[in-house]
């Protein structure tokens, strides 16, 4: 005998930060009030929790409590290293198991949430409903899914950004906690390329990280990301003994393009591209388009998320093609995009925030001859 199919108003698929952000901010939604809610999550306590840097130049739509905020950047600008003020942002670090706890405060308090420990086999749109089957043929229905396990069909990131992060301690004093470094080349010019940022907690303590930018499926054996870290803070810091306090290792797939929407079946988070496609920095831009849908289904009853520019698309295409064909090019415009000296603008700029003409000017400071090349394009 088949199993009933259980219904819900809205299913999650998935519950890392784009599912757990979406019930959290259904939550906060008055207007939801008693809305039943399944949030499907066969890795809940399986997540291996990593550091996030993200940036915000007002009231951020969470209630963390940052483990380091710095409102001055260092940056590998041309024709040097400079340290440019944040006027209006402020540069934080934090973790996701830090915005999990956040995220989860408001979810276990909500009795209309059910939280399910599986897998899901299957996603199935209907005109009226949407169908999730998991991996033991037990369905449910709801008239939406918002959906970050899955990728469409035939989705794949052109770019994949790898990295390790290491938290250390130095037995002298070596950095001042009031700066974080914002990706520096220095040391990580020569090929293969990688680049660096340093978060400092203490004047003995920081975060490390490096990474590189690479086709997807590129294997490349005879880089070691920590030899890379001695490295970079041997030559750069003068730093050439200290101890580990913490590893962690990620990766990010760059450039998937978002995929159509559909009126039952949503990508979100990661899968619906909406991590920035040059930079794989992502948390604000989850926690946007996740409090928008929100904010969509208690004002209409059908939920909406914002659809990124074609504009910033354009921006895009040619420097994920600088990563893929001339990785030494591609390191000269992010390393001008910081000469004008406006930290601000260019925080504002990845994250899609600029005006037109805020784009022209910064622009106009850059090497765009670099992005006319044929191969970039075609």
């Amino acid at each position: 005998m088949a199993d009933p199919v259980q219904t819900y108003d809205v299913i999650i698929a998935g519950g890392g930060i784009a599912g757990r952000s979406l019930a959290y901010f259904l939550s906060r939604k008055p207007q939801l009030a008693g809305t039943r809610i399944l949030l499907i999550d066969g890795a809940r306590n399986q997540y291996e929790h990593r550091s996030l840097i993200y940036w915000h130049d007002g009231d951020f739509p969470l209630p963390l409590a940052p483990a380091a905020t710095f409102k001055s950047i260092a940056v590998d600008a041309e024709p040097a290293r400079r340290v440019l003020p944040l006027k209006h942002h402020s540069l934080c670090l934090t973790s996701s198991r830090t915005v999990f706890r956040c995220l989860d405060k408001v979810i276990d308090a909500n009795s209309h949430i059910t939280r399910l420990d599986a897998n899901i086999s299957r996603v199935r749109s209907h005109k009226d409903f949407v169908e999730v089957t998991l991996s033991d043929g037990q369905p449910f229905r709801a008239p939406y899914c918002f959906d970050s396990t899955f990728y469409p069909l035939g989705v794949k990131a052109p770019l994949l950004m790898s990295g390790e992060i290491r938290r250390i301690r130095t037995p002298q004093p070596s950095f001042d906690p009031s700066v974080a470094t914002f990706i520096d080349f220095r040391s990580g010019e020569k090929t293969p390329v990688h680049f660096h940022c340093v978060l400092p907690i203490s004047a003995r303590e920081a975060f490390v990280e490096v990474t590189r930018i690479l086709p997807n499926g590129h294997i490349d054996p005879g880089f070691s990301f920590e030899e890379a870290t001695s490295a970079y803070l041997g030559e750069v810091w003068g730093v050439t003994e200290f101890s580990l306090l913490s590893l962690e290792r990620g990766f990010i797939p760059l450039g998937i393009h978002p995929p159509a929407p559909h009126r039952r079946h949503m990508y979100i988070g990661t899968p619906s591209g909406v991590i920035k496609a040059t930079t794989g920095y992502g948390l604000t831009r989850i926690l946007r388009q996740t409090e928008s849908i929100a904010a969509s289904l208690a004002s209409t009853g059908s939920p909406d998320a914002p659809r990124p520019s074609r504009r910033f698309h354009w921006y895009d295409k040619p420097v994920l093609r600088m990563w893929k064909h001339s990785p030494q090019d591609a390191v000269s415009f992010m390393k001008a995009a910081f000469a004008a000296g406006d930290a601000d603008l260019v925080l504002d700029f990845l994250d899609e925030q600029t005006t037109l003409e805020q784009e022209r000017g910064l622009l106009g400071s850059m090497p765009v001859t670099l992005l006319l090349h044929p191969r970039l394009w075609i």
